[in-house]
Order: C-alpha cells, then sequence, then structure tokens
C-alpha cells in the first residue's frame, strides 16, 4: 500500500510542477509582452511600402490590417501578404519585419496587357495570365490592344488572343505596339486589325504555326516590296493576302 501511495504522490506531484511551469509561463510571456508593449520596443513605429505605382498605399495599409503602435511579433508575415493579395492589382507581396520597428512591404502590381470590351460595352484591364484587373479608366490609359467581339466570353478564343499578342509583342515583323483590336468571333474564330488598318484573319487552333506563316508572309511581302493590306492563313496549308496598289502619280510626262 506504502509503494502505491508513494506513487500516487509523486504523479500528483509531477502534474503540480507541470501546472505550475505553465502557469510561470504564461505570467512571463505575459509581463514581457506588457512591457514590450508599455515601452514600444516591439511594436510597428514604421511601416514602408514599395513597388505600388496604382494602388495607393493607404489602401495596401488597410487591406494588410497593419498599424503604427501595433505589436510587431503578433502577427505572421504570410496572413498579412494573402490579405493584401486579395487587390486584383497586386500580383505578388513580400512582408519582412525589420526588428525592432520597422515593417517593409514590397508589392509587384499586375500589368496591363490589353483591354476587354465587356457585353455592356465597358472596358476591363487584363493582366497576361487573362485575369481581370479592373475596370478601364483614363487615369492609366487606355491605349492598348483592344479584345472585342461576341467571343469574350469563350476562354479557349480569349487564351489564343492572348498568345497571338504574346507573340506579337517579341516580333520585330507584326508587334503587339502595332495590333488596335483583336475581334473574337465565336464563328469565324480571331481577326486582328492593326493600327495602319491591316487586317489578318486566323480562325481558331494552331496560333503559333500560323504566326510563324504570318511572319513569314509580311517578310516575303517587304522584301518584294509590296505592302499588303488583308491576310488570311485560318488554313494551314496556304494564305490568302492582297495587297496595296502601288500608287502611281498622274500628269507625269516624258521630256
Amino acid at each position: 500500500m506504502s509503494a502505491n501511495n508513494t506513487d500516487i504522490n509523486k504523479s500528483s506531484y509531477i502534474k503540480v510542477i507541470k501546472l505550475f511551469s505553465i502557469f510561470l509561463l504564461i505570467v512571463v510571456i505575459g509581463v514581457a509582452s506588457y512591457f514590450t508593449l508599455r515601452r514600444g520596443t516591439f511594436t510597428v513605429g514604421e511601416i514602408v511600402i514599395k513597388g505600388n505605382m496604382h494602388v495607393k498605399g493607404r489602401e495596401i495599409l488597410k487591406r494588410s490590417g497593419l498599424m503604427e503602435g501595433s505589436s510587431s511579433i503578433f502577427f505572421l508575415e504570410n496572413q498579412v501578404a494573402e490579405l493584401i493579395l486579395k487587390n486584383p492589382w497586386i500580383k505578388s507581396v513580400l512582408v519582412k519585419k525589420e526588428y525592432p520597428k520597422k515593417v517593409i512591404i514590397e508589392i509587384e502590381e499586375e500589368t496591363i496587357y490589353c483591354i476587354i470590351l465587356d457585353e455592356d460595352g465597358k472596358p476591363h484591364y487584363l493582366s497576361k495570365n487573362g485575369s481581370r484587373i479592373e475596370a478601364g479608366e483614363f487615369i492609366a490609359g487606355l491605349d492598348f490592344p483592344v479584345l472585342i467581339g461576341d467571343g469574350i466570353n469563350d476562354s479557349k478564343l480569349i487564351n489564343e488572343a492572348l498568345l497571338i499578342l504574346q507573340l506579337s509583342s517579341k516580333s520585330d515583323i507584326l508587334n503587339w505596339n502595332e495590333i488596335s483590336e483583336v475581334h473574337l468571333d465565336t464563328v469565324y474564330g480571331i481577326n486582328v486589325y492593326t493600327t495602319d488598318g491591316r487586317q489578318v484573319d486566323f480562325d481558331r487552333n494552331n496560333i503559333e504555326s500560323k504566326w510563324r506563316k504570318l511572319e513569314k508572309i509580311i517578310t516575303h511581302a517587304r522584301v518584294s516590296g509590296l505592302e499588303e493590306s488583308y491576310i488570311n492563313i485560318s488554313s494551314e496549308q496556304m494564305g490568302v493576302v492582297n495587297f496595296e496598289m502601288p500608287v502611281v502619280k498622274s500628269g507625269a510626262q516624258d521630256g
């Protein structure tokens, strides 16, 4: 019996020690937190935001939940970053603590790649991966290629149109800056219109091979001194091209 009593006493003693240790740890953390916050040793004293152009600093601060005077210990950088990423302009964000008082928020914003016109005719900015950033506005500019037509709700057509713009951004033959409008048609596919009035019909599917054919046609036309007004590369076997007729000045006489 005495051995059993001894074991029980030891077990009770260990439990008391554990409970006391937990209580002491809580007290120490509480006291340390109190004096830390009271003296401002580990409180946020400065918030630095870098890389934002379209998104205002106060919008980023509001989403982050951070404020000067709050604890710089009791928040997780990843959670703050997730809150900021809810703004559609934000592509990536990095939150860093520089103890004891400084927090740095580094922002990478989405790049406007083109504009899509909704069914109601309102413009919206699209990023390179096709995500909608926000409604188009004159402050950020509207001088981007425009996606338009009854196929704007066809995700495959949109992806193919974005691929054309991506290929054009790397091309010296037909550059992104020369593309004015990309018409998306559920029946006829994709038609591209340039700033100087040319039209290129792609239809849909196999966009990359059709783009290579387009570059060959334009290159050959330039070498031959011709100016194309219309190119149809909807067929993978052949291309149809209309050329501008050379302008002949009238009134010229011999001698």
